[in-house]
Order: structure tokens, then C-alpha cells, then sequence
């Protein structure tokens, strides 16, 4: 930080993150040289064949590049160690190495082509040994370019020349204002265009048409506005992550959990809220939306066997099963709808639609009869595909209309899928049919992630013909619906996150508080980038920050609780922990450009109260009643995407059943055990 500038332009690589790589070339090389030495010292009678001249000239010429490019980049090594991320003075002479170090590509490159030559010549007299090993110090030479060229590429900004001027004040001197405003503005847009190539070219398969195109863009402007007036490198990122880690780590206090509960009175009483059997019970629908690829990841050696057992080849094309269900774009053996049976424990005649047609804003989903439950469900699945990305970076807000309610937003890609959905339910009476076979059933709506998120918001949509329906909504996007939107939903939804999920915290807002956090926690911190990337690595394996200080994670906990407390009380309400930040203003941009949206409905929070024992052990979870405030700020940890994946929160959920079952109050505000 900021970005290296060579030739003319910026990388996507700082001063400081050319130790590890130099490091390594250093090893290889050093190895090669070890190598070629020994087979010109120990074998120069070999060398006495009719081109052994042209031999010996090619190993010594190796031999001296290798020394100079080991000399070059011990002093790219050290120069790289000096200084602090935000401080690059002491690594002002790192240029001019690079510059030496390309000069050292020419004869290198040179070599490369003799002994390229040499080795597809014909070598009279010479021993066949010698042949091979210089036929492989060319061959590993030419992997070495195409290594670096392939480097080269990945580090590349193409906005580089533009950005040399965003970002470094030195070289906007004898600029007039207008023109440096205009350098920015142009700075900008070519940045959203070059966001939306990169978009068509990593999402290439989920088609262009207009509904893609307008989520490029869309997705494009995101990204851009995000990093329009920050100039950070991937290790920078990486840097700020682990210090804002463990600085959230050390700012944890221990404090009663009731404290941060919402005051407003809490939904007990309530059959869909206080059963947890049911939440369990509707996660497994949420899962089944997922289709075949779900149930093989937590089934993987008896899925291929069950699923056989459901699955048909006999037809490729879409259209009513055995039972009458109507099912859409699954593949020819129908193995989607076998994994919605093996899930569930349904029959494919309680299937009634389902749908795997995946487009931009549209995802698939399917309905069915939980007999059960007395319920129809509708099931829509979560992020599966690049098509379910780029609705789920479509993050800008939008308005949905909710009757007697204002300021309603929700996010405009999973409003836009939701309204897929419903159309659809609509145009093919499907409901209808579904509650002509069974008209005292009720309606409930799930999904997870993305169909958590798009689940929600149909059930605002649903509400008007349906007002007794009931949503589930398994670790939700943070940034869904707007706060009066998000009240209106705890009428009939239920989120239920587990631990340090980052999914029901992510929004534009938290982003926009994550970056302000990070650059803090950069401008604050006086150690190389180097010892933050190990100390962090240290820090996530054994709980210390200095290899050298006992792991904190070792030391007993004086009571089950203590765990609990860390939890929930890290980042309580989006209060900020560290010090005030110098560039307050990203902070106060952010709350013009957008308001902040939240999850929908009652929350409950799934928390470990006492952490596995082993890796093979599970977590002992309770459950906590939170508001939607306590998701405003994003808590850095290993766990943080892990505790998304729906078979994580399917374990958790079994669990808190299991000690339901017992008679034992898994909502941890219900213990008689004081929390202290």
C-alpha cells in the first residue's frame, strides 16, 4: 500500500510483497546453480565432444546469470523487509532492482534459446548423461518464463496508468484541479468497465443476455464504487484482515448476552418459533432446494447408492413424473429430484413443482406437501452457480412495496428473483393446485443463503393472498431489506444464523464499516506486512499473535459460558472498537450513497457454548434471541464462511433439538444458570 508503480504504471503488488516470491526463486535457483556446478566441475571430461565448447560456454553463462539473479533478488528480499505497509519510504529504491532484475530477463532469455538450440542439435561424441541434464536445466528454465510471464499477468492493472495519477498525490503536481477531477472521473468509469469485462469473462458461462448484461453492470459499479478511493493490494486485504482479527479478539468483553438482545418483546409463545423442532424440521427443506450436488457433499459414500434408487434415465426431457409433478430443467436421469426426496423422506407423488431453470435473476425452487406438518412448502435454493453470484453482488437497493409500511428497500437482485418466483406461482396456479389437493394445509417458505434472502422477501409478496404463511430463513443476507421492512417481516419470518456467519452480516454498509476498519488497522500498525501475514497464520492456528507468547486457547475456561460471551459480544451492535480513523469521511460517504439493510425477521442466533474438543468432535451450540442490529459490523475468523454452509447449520440445529428433546431449554436467556 499503495500499489508498486514501474514502468509508467501501477500493479496490482505493493513494495513489500516481494519477500515470500523472491524468497522462493531464491531457493530454486540456488538449487539449480547447486546443480549445474556440480555437473561442470565433476564432469568436464564429458564435455570433451565435438560441441563441447558450445557446452562449456552454456554452463558457465548459466552459472553467472544464476549467481547475479540470486545476488538481485537477495536485495529485493531485503529491501521488501524495510518499512511498514503505509510506510514505503524505506523501500523507495525498490524500482530501480526491478528494473535491474527485468534487465537480467535479456540474456537469460538468450541462453535459454542457445541451449534450446544445442540440445536439438546433434551432439556428436557427447556422453548421453550430459545431454539429459542439460536438456532439463532448459527445459526448467523455460517453465521459470512462462512462470514469471503468467505472474506477470495476474499482477497486471489494467487501469495502471490511470490509477498511477488516482492515487499518488506526487504524481498530480503541476496538475490544474479541473484536470485532476477529470483524471478521477476517468479513472472511475474506465474502472467500472474494466469490473464488467472482468464479469463477462469469469461468469462467460451464465450467457449474455439481458438480464446478464444489466447484472455486469450492475455488479460492475458495486465493486468500483468500493475501491474507488482506497488504493489496497490483495495482500494489503489479507494484512488488515488478521490485525483487525485479533484486535476484534482483544476488544471482546464478557458481558450478560440479555444486553444486547433486542428490547422489544421477544416472540415466545409462538409454535413456529418456540418448536425448534420445526426450524430443524425446514432446514432440511432448505437443503433439498440444493437438489443432488448437497447430497452428495454430506453423503459422500452412500449418495451414489440412494440416489440410484430415485434417479431415471429413461427420459431427457422435462415434464410430469409418476404422482403428477411437474418438473423443469433437470437433467436427464432426474437426479435434482432424487436428491429432494433423499432430503426430505418425501414421495415424488408430495412433489408438486420444481423447477432447475438457473438464469440471472432466476433461481430455481421447488413446492411440495409436508403432510407431516399439514404444510405446502416452497423451497428456494441458495447460491449453486455463477448465475446466483452475480444476483447475489446485484446488491444495490430497490424499492419493494409493502402496504402501510414506509422506506421499504430490499436488495434489488434477490427482490428481482423473488419476483421470478412469484410470477411463476402465479402464471402456473401453482399454489392453487397444491391447496386444491389440501385446503386446511398452511404455507411455509424456506431457503438458505441466496434462497433464504429470495425466500423472505416472495413471502412479502405472498402475504397479501396468503396471510398466514410462514418463512424460514437459514442464514439470510445481511443486506436484504431496509430497517422498517426488516420490522414489517418479524409478522412471519424467522432468520436463523449460526456463530460468526459472514453472509447475514454482508451488505454494502458493513462493507463500506469492514474497509474503513481495515485501512485503521493498516495506518495504526508498525510491523512489516510480513510478520502480520505469519503472526495472522500463527494467530489462526494457535491463538497467539507471537509465536513466542502461550496459545490463549489452551488456558481452561472458568465456566460454559465464557465461549457464549466471546460470540456474542465481539462486534455487539456495530459499535466500533478501535481507534477513531483518520479517513472518517469513506465512513460518512458510505451513509450518503446508501442506507443500510438488514435481515429479515426474529433472529436466532445459534452460538457455541463450549467449543469441540477435537477436530472430530462437534461444538456444544445454545441459541440466543438477537435484533437485527447485532449483524451491522462484519467479525473477522476462520469460521466466518464455514458457519454458512447448510450442513454446519443442519448439525447445530440437530443438536439444540436433541437437548429440546431431553427437556433441557436449548434459548440460553431461559437457563436458571446465571450469565456472568
Amino acid at each position: 500500500m499503495p500499489g508498486l508503480v514501474v514502468f509508467g504504471r501501477r500493479w496490482e503488488i505493493a513494495s513489500d510483497d516481494l519477500l515470500f516470491p523472491g524468497g522462493v526463486e531464491i531457493f530454486i535457483r540456488a538449487i539449480w546453480l547447486l546443480a549445474i556446478s556440480v555437473v561442470y566441475n565433476e564432469h568436464r571430461d564429458l564435455l570433451k565432444c565435438a560441441d563441447g565448447n558450445v557446452l562449456a560456454a552454456y554452463l558457465i553463462g548459466v552459472i553467472v546469470q544464476l549467481c547475479l539473479i540470486i545476488v538481485i533478488n537477495a536485495c529485493i528480499v531485503h529491501v521488501s523487509m524495510q518499512g511498514t505497509i503505509t510506510n514505503y519510504r524505506p523501500r523507495k529504491q525498490m524500482p530501480s532492482l526491478l528494473y535491474v532484475r527485468f534487465a537480467l530477463y535479456m540474456p537469460e532469455l538468450a541462453w535459454d534459446i542457445i541451449g534450446t538450440y544445442w540440445t536439438f542439435h546433434d551432439h556428436v561424441g557427447c556422453d548421453r548423461d550430459v545431454v539429459a541434464i542439460v536438456e532439463g536445466a532448459v527445459i526448467f528454465s523455460w517453465i521459470v518464463l512462462v512462470i514469471t510471464v503468467v505472474g506477470i499477468a495476474v499482477i497486471f492493472d489494467p487501469l495502471g496508468s490511470r490509477n498511477r495519477f488516482s492515487y499518488w498525490p506526487e504524481e498530480q503536481k503541476g496538475l490544474e484541479s479541473d484536470e485532476t477531477d477529470q483524471l478521477m472521473t476517468s479513472a472511475r468509469s474506465a474502472a467500472a468497465r474494466v469490473w464488467e469485462n472482468r464479469c463477462k469473462v469469469l461468469c462467460c458461462c451464465a450467457g449474455f443476455d439481458e438480464h446478464s448484461q444489466n447484472a455486469f453492470s450492475d455488479v460492475a459499479q458495486v465493486i468500483a464504487d468500493f475501491f474507488k478511493d482506497v488504493d489496497l493490494t490483495p495482500s494489503d486485504i489479507a494484512a488488515g484482515l488478521a490485525l483487525l482479527q485479533q484486535d476484534q479478539d482483544r476488544h471482546s468483553v464478557f458481558r450478560d448476552p440479555m444486553s444486547i438482545i433486542t428490547t422489544q418483546p421477544q416472540p415466545h409463545g409462538d409454535p413456529h418459533l418456540e418448536d425448534l423442532g420445526l426450524v430443524a424440521h425446514y432446514m432440511k427443506f432448505a437443503m433439498a432446494a440444493y437438489g443432488w450436488p448437497l447430497y452428495v457433499y454430506t453423503n459422500p459414500l452412500s449418495s451414489l447408492c440412494q440416489l440410484s434408487t430415485e434417479c431415471s434415465c429413461c427420459s431427457c426431457t422435462s415434464g410430469q413424473v409418476e404422482g403428477g409433478a411437474l418438473i423443469m430443467s433437470d437433467n436427464c436421469c432426474r437426479c435434482n429430484l432424487a436428491g429432494i426426496l433423499q432430503h426430505t423422506g418425501l414421495m415424488a407423488t408430495d412433489v408438486v413443482y420444481a423447477t432447475f431453470h438457473n438464469k440471472v435473476y432466476e433461481i430455481p425452487f421447488f413446492v411440495a406437501l409436508d403432510h407431516d406438518r399439514r404444510s405446502v412448502v416452497v423451497a428456494v435454493r441458495g447460491t449453486l452457480s455463477l448465475r446466483d453470484a452475480l444476483t447475489d453482488l446485484s446488491a444495490e437497493s430497490e424499492m419493494i412495496d409493502v402496504e402501510g409500511v414506509e422506506g421499504t428497500f430490499a436488495h434489488k437482485g434477490i427482490l428481482q428473483a423473488a419476483s421470478f418466483i412469484h410470477k411463476k406461482l402465479e402464471e402456473e396456479n401453482i399454489l392453487a393446485n397444491a391447496f386444491w389437493k389440501v385446503p386446511d394445509y398452511s404455507l411455509v417458505v424456506v431457503g438458505h443463503s441466496l434462497g433464504a434472502g429470495a425466500a423472505s422477501l416472495l413471502s412479502i409478496l405472498l402475504r397479501p393472498a396468503y396471510p398466514r404463511l410462514f418463512c424460514y430463513a437459514y442464514s439470510p443476507p445481511g443486506g436484504l431489506v431496509s430497517k422498517s421492512t426488516a420490522e414489517y417481516t418479524k409478522n412471519f419470518t424467522c432468520s436463523i444464523v449460526l456463530g460468526k456467519d459472514l453472509v447475514p452480516r454482508l451488505g454494502i454498509s458493513t462493507m463500506e464499516d469492514l474497509k474503513s476498519k481495515l485501512i485503521t488497522a493498516i495506518n495504526s500498525s508498525d510491523k512489516p506486512k510480513y510478520k502480520i501475514l505469519v503472526g495472522g497464520v500463527w494467530y489462526t492456528l494457535c491463538g497467539s499473535a507471537d509465536p513466542h507468547t502461550p496459545s490463549s486457547t489452551t488456558a481452561p475456561s472458568p465456566n460454559l459460558t465464557q465461549p457464549l460471551l466471546d460470540e456474542i459480544t465481539s462486534m455487539p451492535s456495530g459499535r466500533d472498537y478501535t481507534s477513531q480513523p483518520d479517513d472518517s469521511s469513506i465512513r460518512q460517504q458510505a451513509a450518503t450513497q446508501s442506507a443500510p439493510l438488514y435481515p429479515p425477521g426474529h433472529i436466532i442466533h445459534i452460538v457455541e457454548v463450549e467449543p469441540a474438543s477435537s477436530c472430530l468432535s462437534q461444538p456444544t451450540y445454545g441459541a440466543v434471541w438477537v435484533d437485527t442490529d447485532h449483524f451491522t459490523s462484519i467479525i473477522v475468523n476462520p469460521k466466518m464462511l464455514s458457519d454458512h454452509m447448510p450442513d454446519a447449520v443442519m448439525k447445530a440445529l440437530d443438536q439444540l433439538v436433541h437437548v429440546q428433546a431431553r427437556g433441557l431449554q436449548p434459548f440460553l436467556q431461559h437457563c436458571s444458570q446465571p450469565v456472568v
